[in-house]
């Protein structure tokens, strides 16, 4: 067993790997009332292209099918649902699928033996059937009808297709209701055989247990199943530079004024695991000192009413994709467009103050510290650190060791040819004549 320890922090964690390759990190907590549980697949949205488990060629799968099999899971070859029996357990449950894994989850205060039987157990069982397959497409169907009329999803996808030409960031992670039909019987098991293997996976548990009882108990479930000797997943990927798919783009919905949104892209690169934690990190960093709530340039842009409380801008960044979004609900928007873009050029030209810096590495610091006072953090923190072969510790690691040149650095990627845009106006009602 592998321990990992912060000793500023006084926290640690253990690592065992299993002879089927599932690793298991568990963090007992004692003094919580609560554990919390996540067993996750490194296989999300953007995984359509692979090659499958013992086969030589690449498939390429619908769009959505990580999603549809995160539903299916749920359903016992009996016909009961997992959920409900976590429910009689005490136990809240909930799975969700990103671009990058499919994960289910659980919390409770009792039961903890039997709810980890029960997660490994439904995810590790899968049954489709013709019938199941065709009332989950309706329902999910359904899902993605009622997306259509969301303007935020419509906002988000919208500018993510404006930035990327073929990265499947820009694909809908529910897929379409025209691709959802594709998905079959054979797809499933195909997609669920290649990802679902225990090698794929990590299951991390934290809260109030006994590691050496809980891992004696995950190590006796999966000594009783079988699974193929575990093969590494060919995945293709389609990276891009920071050239964007279409400048400037819009579309009307029935939304009472103007959504804008604002993406910056970013090329991607290959980067050792903690030199993309540093480059994330100083890029997080620079972006606030010029948009967060405290800076000059949000005042000013709230006295001048050219942003308002719908602003916000986010990092999103992976070793396959970048970018920037900055949102506004906004009666001008040609105002707003124009001034991000004016302090984009600001920040890839202008210089940065170390107080600046300092003042937001102690408050990365700080907040870093008080995330370890949520379980849900821990374990999800330690599934997305073992993705990326990391550790919960590094994030601080890194943080601690980052310089004002570090975040100097990221100005190089603020290029205005690698801006695009994309608003939802107002539908105009047709004047009827009398």
């Amino acid at each position: 067993m592998k321990i990992f320890e912060n000793k500023k922090l006084q926290e640690k964690y253990y690592l065992e790997i299993l002879d089927n390759g599932l690793k298991v990190y568990l963090m007992p907590k004692n003094e919580f009332h609560k554990t919390y549980a996540i067993f996750s697949t490194k296989y999300g949205s953007r995984d359509i292209e692979f090659i499958p488990l013992g086969q030589k060629d690449y498939l390429k799968t619908p769009e959505g099918i990580a999603h549809f099999l995160e539903h299916k899971l749920f359903e016992n070859e009996d016909g009961t649902d997992a959920s409900n029996i976590f429910a009689s357990l005490g136990a809240d449950v909930n799975a969700f699928t990103t671009n990058y894994q499919t994960a289910y989850l659980f919390s409770t205060t009792s039961d903890v033996k039997e709810n980890i039987e029960l997660l490994l157990n439904f995810v590790q069982k899968p049954y489709f059937n013709k019938d199941g397959i065709e009332r989950e497409r309706g329902i999910i169907e359904q899902e993605l009808l009622m997306y259509l009329d969301q303007p935020q999803n419509i906002q988000y996808y919208g500018i993510l297709k404006a930035l990327y030409k073929q990265n499947n960031i820009r694909n809908e992670i529910g897929g379409t209701v025209e691709s959802i039909k594709e998905i079959n019987e054979d797809l499933l098991y195909t997609c669920y055989n290649t990802f679902y293997h225990p090698s794929n996976m990590v299951l991390a548990i934290v809260g109030k247990f006994d590691k050496d009882e809980i891992l004696r108990l995950i190590k006796e479930n999966q000594s009783k199943k079988e699974f193929p000797k575990p093969t590494s997943i060919e995945r293709k990927y389609h990276l891009e530079d920071e050239t964007v798919n279409q400048k400037n783009s819009f579309i009307d919905m029935n939304v009472t004024s103007p959504k804008v949104s604002v993406g910056l892209k970013f090329p991607s690169e290959k980067n050792q695991p903690k030199d993309f934690l540093r480059k994330f990190t100083s890029l997080e960093i620079l972006i606030d000192i010029y948009f967060d709530e405290s800076s000059l340039y949000y005042e000013e842009m709230m006295n001048r009413n050219i942003i308002n409380n719908s602003f916000e801008y986010a990092l999103y960044y992976d070793l396959t994709y970048g970018h920037l979004l900055i949102n506004v609900d906004s009666e001008n928007p040609e105002i707003f467009i124009e001034k991000i873009k004016e302090i984009i050029d600001k920040i890839k030209h202008n210089d940065i103050e170390i107080k600046d810096f300092e003042r937001f590495k102690k408050l990365y610091l700080s907040r870093a510290i008080r995330r370890f006072n949520s379980l849900e953090y821990i374990a999800n923190s330690m599934v997305e650190a073992d993705f990326d072969n990391l550790t919960i510790f590094d994030s601080i690691e890194v943080l601690e060791a980052i310089t004002i040149d570090d975040v100097k650095e990221q100005r190089k990627y603020f290029n205005l040819e690698s801006v695009a845009t994309f608003t939802i106006f107002p539908r105009k009602e047709k004047n009827s004549q009398v």
